[in-house]
């Protein structure tokens, strides 16, 4: 069966900071009004810098996919709805291909905000003959989808581990170094797309590798 590793990248949605929810904080005894107002300030920075993990307030800006030999990806090139639509039906295109999808933590992250974002974008997965998301997040049915993050755990059983420790100490192989902070400014040029194109890359190539090297001892 053809194997595809899969990974998305995500940046915050800033056209939607005025619509976030006003942060709930906790002021205590506090009466200085400079202080609260601080603290308000710092729970909103805190909201804005969360926004990339919420479907509902963040975008997908880039996904890479790579099949054991080869890596292919896209990224947006600009904040809009169009840019992400395109990024986003390029990638059930791919997947919708016979074969199994690989993840490193799809089950939580990328999968479900990929088709959170199709529905927010009204974008119809069926269209490109993908399944419904339910399909792919069942747990110990590895058909269609793999996430190697909780068969390494034991589906809840262990501790999660993060990508970088398992390649690290498995593959002797790290991931990429990047500041996901940098994406939204490095979607605006060329270099910056490459930059993370690389880093996503890496991602699923360290992905595909470990799934190799568990296949047959673990799944």
């Amino acid at each position: 069966m053809n194997t595809i590793a899969f990974d998305i990248e995500t940046i915050p949605n800033t056209s939607l900071i005025n619509r976030l929810p006003e942060p709930e904080v906790k002021t205590g005894n506090l009466k200085d009004q400079a202080k609260i107002t601080e603290k308000i300030e710092e729970a909103k920075k805190a909201q804005i810098e969360k926004m990339a993990l919420s479907p509902l307030y963040g975008r997908v800006c880039c996904w890479c996919a790579h099949d054991g030999e080869n890596s292919t990806g896209s990224c947006i090139t600009a904040e809009t709805d169009a840019e992400e639509t395109a990024v986003i039906e390029r990638a059930f295109q791919l997947l919708a291909s016979d074969g199994l999808i690989v993840t490193y933590n799809g089950t939580s992250f990328d999968l479900p905000f990929l088709y959170r974002r199709a529905v927010l974008l009204g974008i119809d997965p069926g269209e490109f003959d993908m399944p419904p998301l339910s399909s792919l997040l069942k747990r110990y049915d590895n058909d269609k989808h793999l996430d190697l993050m909780q068969v390494w755990c034991g589906f809840g059983q262990g501790q999660f581990e993060k990508l970088d420790t398992l390649s690290s100490l498995i593959l002797d192989d790290h991931k990429v170094e990047i500041d996901f902070h940098d994406f939204p400014e490095l979607i605006k040029t060329e270099e910056g797309r490459n930059r993370i194109l690389t880093y996503c890359s890496h991602d699923v190539e360290l992905t595909h590798r470990l799934y190799n090297r568990i296949k047959g001892i673990l799944i």
